[in-house]
């Protein structure tokens, strides 16, 4: 609806938001999926910018997946800091010219959207138990 080509990033991002098994770790999700998108986003807006070529986009997709492989198991959105320019730059290469740092923009709203779904439909999904701990976690942070 709003004019954009990789809407699919928005259903991703609504996916991955729910695979966490309570409502607070689905929203904790949400929120570190879109950091980490929007920092990976800026650092391949910058890098797209100067049109990088073929053989310096495989290179830094191999040092992204790298780099992601070490981080992600510990932390999801310092994982998303490396995932979101090595997607971006795969379909940078398979755009073959048609795109380019507008990607980063793009990646950016699908992602916000795709995780405000997401938690819209973790909290309708959830049981109230779930909603209850979520909100005594809320009290008690902001004691």
């Amino acid at each position: 609806a709003m004019g954009m080509e990789h809407a699919g990033w928005a259903a991703l991002g609504a996916t991955a938001v729910l695979q966490g098994p309570f409502l607070h770790l689905s929203i904790h999700r949400a929120l570190q999926r879109v950091a980490g998108t929007i920092i990976g986003s800026m650092a391949i807006w910058m890098i797209l910018q100067g049109g990088p070529g073929t053989w310096e986009v495989i290179a830094l997709i191999v040092v992204l997946q790298i780099a992601t492989e070490v981080v992600i198991g510990f932390n999801y959105g310092f994982g998303q800091i490396f995932v979101t320019p090595m997607a971006l730059l795969m379909t940078y290469l398979a755009a073959s010219g048609t795109a380019g740092p507008d990607l980063a923009g793009e990646r950016v709203i699908d992602t916000l959207i795709g995780a405000l779904v997401g938690i819209v439909v973790a909290i309708i999904l959830s049981t109230q138990s779930d909603r209850m701990h979520l909100s005594e976690r809320h009290a008690s942070v902001g004691r």
